[in-house]
């Protein structure tokens, strides 16, 4: 009899160990997955920024941005066709960004997107004989 209870403790312990692995496997996969999105939202928050520098230091882009209409987005008739093919030419493979061109002032807000967006914005103040302060920003989803 001694021998056939010793058998059910080491099932026992079995069990605990099979379930504090399976437990273990579980939170890995979820850490896993918690960095993936971290790493995917800091590439695209680093190429929306690289995108904005463009504009930015673009002389070309940048009169463009302050020589446009307020509030205009690239998916307006009469958008800055230069800016529009900058953007598409310069986005991750598999996003569809947008730049929309607004006042400091306003909120600058996206709509009628459903799907995980990551933005970010730039000000641009002025040329060399043109001053009129504007903001642009850019919005990025997937496609």
């Amino acid at each position: 009899m001694a021998i056939i209870e010793n058998k059910k403790g080491w099932i026992k312990v079995l069990e605990a160990f099979m379930a504090i692995v399976m437990l273990l496997g579980f939170v890995l996969l979820m850490l896993g997955q918690i960095t993936s999105n971290t790493n995917k939202t800091s590439l695209t928050e680093k190429n929306n920024i690289k995108i904005l520098r463009g504009v930015e230091t673009n002389l070309t882009l940048r009169n463009a941005v302050l020589l446009s209409d307020v509030p205009k987005n690239s998916n307006e008739i009469g958008f800055s066709e230069e800016l529009k093919n900058y953007v598409g030419n310069n986005s991750l493979s598999g996003e569809e960004c947008l730049l929309y061109v607004c006042t400091p002032e306003s909120n600058c807000e996206m709509s009628d997107i459903t799907k995980e967006v990551y933005s970010s914005e730039i000000l641009i103040f002025s040329n060399s004989t043109y001053y009129s302060p504007r903001k642009l920003k850019i919005f990025c989803y997937d496609a």
